[in-house]
């Protein structure tokens, strides 16, 4: 008889180690779903950075010419306080007059 109840406690022992490991298992989904959407956020975060750079260099560039077309002297002084210097190229289509 005594073989019996251990029998029992063995089968039941084994009969909890699928429902443990299905707990286990959303847990551990749940917390991968949660870096998931982390990964997602930062990686949206990175590509809008990017296209915020190249806005930005864009931005500069346009600020630079008008400064350089209509000599003025405050929107230089406004790039050099941010650390932007204007270099003047005699080549440059769109200080000329042909392009830009």
């Amino acid at each position: 008889m005594h073989e019996r109840g251990a029998l029992n406690i063995l089968l039941v022992v084994l009969a909890a180690v699928p429902v443990v490991v299905t707990i286990v298992n959303f847990a551990l989904a749940r917390g991968n779903h949660a870096l998931q959407v982390d990964v997602a956020r930062r990686q949206h975060a990175i590509a809008e950075g990017a296209q915020l750079a190249r806005v930005n260099q864009l931005l500069i560039r346009q600020i630079a010419l008008a400064a350089i077309r209509k000599q003025d002297r405050q929107l230089h002084a406004l790039l050099s306080r941010n650390g932007i210097t204007i270099k003047v190229s005699h080549t440059s289509p769109a200080v000329n007059g042909r392009g830009g």
